[in-house]
C-alpha cells in the first residue's frame, strides 16, 4: 500500500479528529434505543415524576425521529434554533405550580439534582420529559457520510464553544429547552448559583442569563427566590470570593429581575441544601454546622439512593424499558 492509498484511507478519519477545535465525545452509542427506552419510562409514569395525562399520547418513535431528524448530516457547529421545535412540540418541558427551580455554575456538585430528587417542592430541566430523555447523552450530526447511514457522528462531537462553535448542536437544543422551561413557569420560581463562581455568580452568558431570566413572565410568576450556596468542592474556604445577596453579580441580577416587575428575594446558604450537599460532602469545610445530628445521616442515606436509582435509570434500565 503506497503511502498515497494510506492517505486515502485515513483522510476521512483525520477530517472528523482534527475538524473541530474542542473534540468531545461522539454520539452515545445505541442513542436511538436509550432515547425511545427513556421516552417510554416517562410516557407511562414510572419515574415518580408529575404525570399529565397527555403523556400516554406521546409516540416515542416519532418523538426520537423528530430529536435526530432535525440535527441528522447537520453540521454540529451550524445547528438551527428551530431544529428541535417539532420535537418539543410533542414533549414540551412541563413543571408543576410554584416548583420550577434553575440552576447555574454548580453542575460539579449535582445540587439541582440532588434536591429537585429528594423533594417533589423542586422541579429541574434535566427531570422534565425532553429533559430526561437527553440528560447525559452526547450527539451530533455527520457532515462527511457515516457508515451506520443514520447522519450522525459517533466518532467526536465538538465541545460547546461560543468562539468556535457558536451554534453547537447540543447547546441549541438546551438554551431552546431552557427558554421553554422558563416561558411555562408559574408562581414562585427558584435559582440556585455558585457564590464562588469565577467571575461572578450570575454569569452573563450562562443558559440562566440569556434563555431563562430574561423569559420569565411577571404576570403569573409571583416570586424569584436566589438561593445563594458555596462551592463545596474548595478544599479551603474563602469568603473573601463569595458573593453576597448584596453585592457583585447577585446584585445586579437582583435589579434586572425587579426591573421585569418581578418580586425577588435572596437566601444565602438555605439549610435544606445545605444539610444535603453536606450529606454529599461531608468533609467540606462549609459543612461544619451541619455535620452533627440525624438529618446528615438520613441525606446521606437518600444521596447514595438517589446515585443508584440515577445510575440505573442512565444504563440498563433505559434499554429494558424499550420492551415494556
Amino acid at each position: 500500500m503506497g503511502i498515497y492509498t494510506i492517505f486515502l484511507y485515513l483522510s476521512p478519519i483525520l477530517a472528523v479528529t482534527v475538524a473541530y477545535n474542542n473534540p468531545g465525545p461522539g454520539t452515545t452509542h445505541n442513542i436511538t434505543d436509550i432515547l425511545i427506552g427513556r421516552c417510554e419510562e416517562y410516557r407511562k409514569c414510572l419515574l415518580g415524576e408529575p404525570c399529565l395525562p397527555s403523556y400516554r399520547n406521546v409516540n416515542c418513535r416519532a418523538a426520537v425521529e423528530s430529536f435526530l431528524g432535525g440535527i441528522r448530516n447537520v453540521d454540529p457547529c451550524s445547528t438551527p434554533y428551530n431544529a428541535y421545535d417539532e420535537f418539543f412540540k410533542m414533549v414540551p418541558p412541563t413543571t408543576v405550580r410554584n416548583t420550577t427551580m434553575f440552576w447555574s455554575g454548580v453542575s460539579g456538585t449535582n445540587v439541582h439534582l440532588d434536591v429537585a430528587q429528594v423533594t417533589p417542592d423542586f422541579s429541574v430541566l434535566e427531570e422534565t420529559f425532553p429533559g430526561y430523555m437527553a440528560n447525559n447523552l452526547s450527539w451530533c450530526g455527520a457532515t462527511d457520510g457515516d457508515e451506520t447511514g443514520l447522519g450522525l457522528n459517533f466518532t467526536v462531537c465538538p465541545q460547546w464553544s461560543g468562539a468556535t462553535c457558536p451554534n453547537n448542536t447540543k447547546a441549541t437544543f438546551w438554551a431552546k429547552a431552557s427558554k421553554m422551561l422558563a416561558t411555562q413557569a408559574v408562581g414562585d420560581v427558584y435559582v440556585v448559583l455558585n457564590a464562588q463562581r469565577p467571575g461572578g455568580a450570575f454569569n452573563n452568558y450562562s443558559f440562566f442569563a440569556t434563555e431563562e431570566a430574561p423569559n420569565l413572565n411577571p404576570d403569573v410568576v409571583t416570586n424569584v427566590t436566589i438561593y445563594l450556596i458555596p462551592n463545596f468542592t474548595l478544599p479551603i474556604p474563602n469568603e473573601m470570593y463569595a458573593e453576597t445577596c448584596t453585592n457583585g453579580s447577585v446584585l445586579y441580577l437582583r435589579n434586572f429581575l425587579m426591573n421585569m416587575n418581578l418580586n425577588v428575594t435572596c437566601v444565602k446558604n438555605p439549610k435544606e441544601i445545605m444539610w444535603l450537599q453536606c450529606a454529599r460532602f461531608a468533609d467540606s469545610p462549609y459543612c461544619g454546622p451541619y455535620a452533627k445530628g440525624n438529618p446528615v445521616v438520613a441525606a446521606s442515606i437518600v444521596v447514595i439512593l438517589l446515585q443508584v436509582v440515577f445510575a440505573m435509570s442512565l444504563s440498563g434500565w433505559n434499554t429494558i424499558s424499550t420492551t415494556l
